[in-house]
């Protein structure tokens, strides 16, 4: 895909995008800097949701090869409107309901491509609540992650070494690597913890 003033932008693998203890800059500072033609602006946008965007396909069960067509798409459509976004805030349900409807869309189309069978190749307009039920769970794991993204330090790093390191390391490791004392963790994690809650409803988080 070209990029917004020229250039090329390389296509991201599925599951590329890592947790990481980086903060990295807001949605807003992004989808500005693509509107001005910062090519690897657009690229860390991409980065930053394209796990969101492929894992709707997953939902649809659709295979590697239909999934890569369906981010391809919304890839175009956010590039396409990039300059019409009003609300920053709400890019990662756009995204979500844009790969939905394209997902739709192209079961539609292999609907009518493939041969009739029982007279009829109409399918239900409705998502199957295994589908609802995933898609739930994704847009949560996405918010979660984003939230725990813009946490600031200590809180992204605690929270990162106790709940996402595998294993997860002593507390005297953690307090060495934060350079605070053991006693002080327990304390900051609960108010980790309740800062992690509050960005995570604020960038659109549900109730799991």
């Amino acid at each position: 895909m070209a990029g917004r003033r020229g250039g090329t932008l390389r296509r991201l693998a599925p599951g590329e995008r890592r947790v990481t203890t980086e903060c990295w800059p807001a949605d807003v500072e992004l989808i500005r800097a693509c509107r001005s033609g910062d090519d690897k602006a657009w690229e860390k946008l991409i980065l930053r949701y394209q796990r969101l965007v492929y894992s709707v396909p997953v939902a649809y069960r659709l295979p590697p090869a239909d999934a890569d067509e369906i981010f391809q798409r919304v890839s175009v459509k956010l590039f396409e409107n990039l300059d019409r976004l009003r609300r920053t805030e709400s890019l990662a349900p756009w995204l979500v309901v844009t790969a939905r409807r394209e997902c739709q869309a192209f079961l539609r189309e292999a609907r009518r491509a493939a041969p009739l069978e029982n007279g009829s190749a109409a399918g239900s307009a409705e998502d199957p609540a295994d589908v609802v039920r995933d898609l739930h769970r994704i847009e949560c794991a996405h918010s979660l992650a984003l939230a725990l993204e813009r946490l600031g330090h200590p809180c992204r790093a605690l929270l990162h070494a106790l709940y996402m390191e595998d294993p997860a390391p002593p507390y005297e490791e953690i307090a060495r690597r934060l350079g605070r004392p053991v006693g002080s963790l327990g304390p900051t994690r609960m108010r980790c913890l309740e800062k992690l809650r509050k960005l995570y409803f604020r960038l659109g988080g549900r109730e799991p």
